[in-house]
């Protein structure tokens, strides 16, 4: 972990630089242009290469062009969970105090694997636990439960588990429902995000253009980490106010790097 504009980051995994690099880009980016990112974060072309291929196989890129690639935005739903950050603040609807709700007490701990995939998708899903075994987030989401079991299911919900609308609970149990978010965690995050970002823009103005690049990917892919596990609350639990100047700031950092980005791969090796 590194520290960059007071934003700890984490030097990404080859898969997830490749992905970082094809989600920030939106375009076609050759083999040689990744393997050059790659290099500057550390990481061999050896290895790129088997990420690539690891991507391709499991349905996240494509390969277009001789040597080129792209996100496959109709395969893996992770990959398509992170490509669409941009659109986060789009994706609710007014909230009428109903809740969605997964029950799994019968879904089987022995595969970890499959264990691990169900609770990310609750996760990044934004659901948190009422009691043990049962998990619920508000049914403010556009498209409503139909759509949520198809995300869920997609991300790696176990078909074990039932996924159903809960509604008129009692009053204790609403309360409790309520506070399940800490939300003035998430708001300091949003604010602490925000903050980061903007001191990176005036650095990016004057670093060298290597540097600028590198801090811009670390950068970003942490605050896409943190937009795609937001648990999109409705504005009776948290305001959007934060969520949406974070968007709007990320927008148009994410548009000054990638200017930045092709300015580098247009140097001459």
């Amino acid at each position: 972990m590194e520290k960059i504009c007071n934003v700890l980051v984490a030097r990404p995994s080859a898969p997830d630089l490749i992905l970082d690099l094809l989600v920030a880009d939106r375009g076609m980016l050759t083999a040689q242009a990744i393997c050059r990112a790659g290099a500057l974060m550390g990481i061999g072309e050896t290895t790129i290469r088997v990420g690539l291929t690891r991507l391709a196989s499991e349905g996240k890129i494509a390969r277009s062009e001789r040597g080129s690639y792209v996100l496959d935005r109709t395969g893996a739903p992770l990959a398509r969970a992170v490509d669409g950050w941009y659109q986060r603040g789009s994706q609710t609807i007014p909230w009428r105090q109903d809740w969605l709700a997964v029950h799994d007490t019968d879904v089987p701990r022995a595969d970890k694997t499959a264990w691990r995939r169900h609770g990310l998708a609750l996760s990044l899903r934004g659901f948190a636990a009422l009691q043990p075994g049962l998990h619920i987030r508000p049914d403010n989401l556009k498209g409503g439960l139909a759509v949520e079991r198809d995300q869920l299911g997609g991300l790696g919900l176990s078909a074990r588990a039932m996924v159903f609308r809960l509604s008129d609970l009692d009053d204790a149990s609403q309360a409790a429902a309520r506070k399940l978010w800490n939300v003035r965690l998430l708001t300091a995050e949003y604010q602490r995000l925000q903050s980061g970002l903007q001191r990176s823009e005036k650095r990016l103005r004057t670093a060298p253009l290597e540097v600028a690049i590198r801090e811009s990917l670390l950068l970003g892919r942490a605050v896409i980490a943190h937009l795609i596990r937001d648990p999109l609350l409705p504005a009776e639990l948290m305001s959007p106010a934060p969520r949406a100047a974070l968007l709007a700031l990320m927008r148009r950092y994410q548009d000054q790097a990638r200017k930045l980005w092709h300015e580098w791969l247009d140097q001459p090796w």
